[in-house]
C-alpha cells in the first residue's frame, strides 16, 4: 500500500450523532489535521530490574489547524460543548475515515495582523479512542 498523500481531504463534525445527526463539514477553513497519541512510561525498577518499565496511561489528542472568518465562528458557536463524532478522510473518495468523538470548549481566536491570513487551532477534547474504519 502506499503512503498517503492528502490531495482533496474532507473534514465532519457530525453532531448528536445517536440523535438527529447534524453535519458540519469544515473542510473549507482546515489547513492542517494534528493527531497524536502519547504513552507514559512508568518505572517500576527493582534491585532485581533496574531498568525495568511499563505502560501507562495513553492520552490522545487532536488539534485542527484553520483559517479564521466570521463563517467558521457562526458555524461552530452553536455546538460550544457538545459532543460530536470527527470524521477525517484523508481523500474525500476514501471509504474509511479517522472517527472519534470530539468535544470543544471554546472557540478559536488567532493573531489579526494588516494584509496577513488568520491562521487559528481548534483544540478537541478526545472522548474515545480514535479509530480508522468505515463510518456510520
Amino acid at each position: 500500500m502506499p503512503p498517503v498523500i492528502t490531495r482533496d481531504p474532507e473534514l465532519l463534525f457530525i453532531f448528536d450523532p445517536d440523535g438527529t445527526p447534524q453535519e458540519v463539514d469544515v473542510s473549507c477553513w482546515t489547513v492542517a489535521v494534528d493527531i497524536s497519541s502519547d504513552t507514559e512510561t512508568i518505572d517500576i525498577g527493582t534491585f532485581c530490574a533496574p531498568n525495568a518499565s511499563e505502560l501507562g496511561r495513553t492520552t490522545e489528542s487532536i488539534v485542527i489547524a484553520m483559517l479564521w472568518e466570521g463563517a467558521l465562528y457562526t458555524a461552530l458557536e452553536a455546538h460550544i460543548g457538545e459532543e460530536f463524532e470527527l470524521q477525517f478522510k484523508p481523500n474525500n473518495t476514501d471509504t474509511e475515515a479517522i472517527i472519534a468523538r470530539c468535544r470543544y470548549a471554546a472557540l478559536p481566536w488567532g493573531r489579526f495582523d494588516l494584509g496577513q491570513r488568520v491562521e487559528v487551532d481548534l483544540s478537541l477534547a478526545v472522548l474515545t479512542t480514535i479509530t480508522y474504519g468505515t463510518p456510520a
